[in-house]
């Protein structure tokens, strides 16, 4: 056993936590980053954000080497799956990265420790490793500890049969057939990934619309596009039971707006994605008890993210949703920059929110539901990629780009897109968000010709009355 004075200790090594123990040790604060796995960059690393989007990018290219070849005057023909290799490449994107986070983690001289923590009393923390205990101790310890998959109680996770997304990410062979309960951004996904490889897919919502409180339109583009892929998803319908047989599981869904109407689906798998629950308790002693949110769901934290414990902080999914990996950086370093004692500009801007699948999805802001919901006068323009000369010739025909704003002054107040590469072009309209900035600032930017972003201004030019390439 040993004892170490820190002026920072974060708990949890993913993207909240390595971010804040970097950002401090940069300002020369003396930091401490306790992460259980052996590898750092929590869940979205190992297992979450990074080896989904690795194994998306390989089905995507899978699928459209398959069934778009021939468009662009390719004869490919006997193509064959090798799902060992296509893992190999993910491990291998995730230990690049993991390896380059413990390179800056040397670099900046944070004090790693990989083991079990627990805090033990305000600015006591117990660390139990394969090596042994250490006692280290801060005036600033900092909860990062993420979340985990939510489960279903009629449905446990056996790790084989009924999987979570971390076992999802892994199998072994394609599933024959795979059930997915849950119509976000995990379970569209992780049903793209296995679709494209062959699998059967049925998708099971208990909403009216997949990806639930996104705009209703980009919803059902969505739902368009990955039916005609080969998706089945079913909305307004519940999984009642599962019936585990040696040779198939038997799923009852029941739709929720004919209490009567109940079908049965026979697959091999079933992957349970209906979201996240964070681990509050997994690195804090009975004896420390920060106060939590009324639903008992999230630690409460003030302004400078403090929980009622003195000394105790809290990032990223432990203080409320979105659980977003790029949520928690930003906390992370906001928490940095108030423990250096430096200003910090206020929270700007909206939390982007991005759905992976082909095409993807992304939104910022306000939908026009929520919009109409606090009856808010707004605006919209629109544009369709199917106009597009960029999209056109990447053969990338679905969705559009949204945009909303205020009905007098136009600055932006929402925007959504779906289409190709959304995930990259809500970038822009968050920036402007962040700046208080309207559609004509988007409209008067020149964008470079041909490209996916002119969408944006055109949707920009439609909301202010004068629309270029659309009537």
């Amino acid at each position: 056993m040993s004892d170490h004075t820190h002026d920072v200790i974060a708990i949890g090594g993913g993207p909240g936590g390595y971010s804040l123990a970097l950002e401090c040790a940069r300002r020369n604060l003396k930091t401490a980053l306790v992460e259980e796995r052996k590898t750092l960059g929590g869940t979205c690393l190992n297992t979450g954000c990074i080896p989904s989007k690795a194994l998306l990018e390989s089905s995507e290219f899978y699928a459209r080497i398959a069934h778009e070849a021939k468009d662009h005057g390719l004869g490919v023909e006997g193509i064959n799956l090798n799902l060992g290799t296509m893992m190999d490449r993910k491990a291998a994107v995730i230990k690049k990265l993991g390896d380059g986070i413990s390179t800056l983690m040397r670099e900046r001289e944070v004090e790693l420790f990989h083991g079990k923590a627990v805090v033990s009393s305000p600015g006591k923390v117990s660390v139990q490793s394969e090596s042994g205990m250490n006692e280290i101790s801060s005036p600033r310890v900092v909860l990062a500890t993420g979340s985990v998959p939510a489960s279903l109680t009629h449905l446990p996770f056996d790790g084989e049969r009924i999987v979570d997304s971390t076992d999802a990410l892994a199998f072994e062979e394609v599933p024959k057939r795979l059930a997915v309960i849950g119509a976000g951004a995990v379970g569209l996904e992780l049903g793209s990934i296995w679709s494209r490889l062959g699998a059967e897919v049925t998708v099971i919502e208990a909403m009216g619309q997949i990806v639930p409180g996104t705009d209703s339109q980009a919803a059902r583009v969505l739902h368009r596009a990955l039916t005609e892929q080969g998706m089945n998803i079913i909305i307004s319908s519940m999984v009642r039971t599962a019936k585990i047989s040696s040779k198939k599981i038997t799923v009852e869904v029941q739709n929720q707006s004919e209490s009567s109407s109940e079908s049965f689906i026979e697959v091999d798998k079933v992957l349970v994605a209906v979201g996240r629950r964070n681990v509050i308790d997994s690195a804090l002693s009975p004896n420390v008890t920060p106060a939590l949110s009324p639903d008992g769901r999230f630690i409460k934290v003030d302004t400078d993210f403090e929980t009622s414990v003195a000394g105790l902080y809290a990032i990223g999914d432990l203080i409320g949703n979105p659980m977003l990996a790029h949520k928690a950086e930003e906390q992370a370093l906001a928490l940095a920059a108030i423990f250096a004692g430096e200003p910090h500009p206020p929270w700007s801007g909206p939390i982007p929110a991005v759905v992976y699948t082909m095409p993807e999805l992304a939104w910022a802001g306000e939908s026009e539901e929520s919009l109409r919901a606090s009856s808010t006068p707004y605006i919209k323009g629109t544009f369709p990629f199917a106009a597009n000369s960029r999209s056109l010739a990447a053969k990338s025909r679905w969705g559009f780009a949204k945009l909303l704003s205020g009905l007098e002054d136009a600055k932006l107040l929402g925007a959504v897109i779906v289409g190709p590469h959304a995930s990259e072009l809500i970038a822009e309209i968050v920036s402007v968000m962040a700046f208080g900035g309207s559609a004509e600032d988007i409209a008067l930017t020149i964008h470079a010709h041909p490209t996916l972003s002119e969408s944006t201004r055109e949707a920009a030019l439609s909301l202010l009355g004068r629309p270029l390439h659309k009537t």
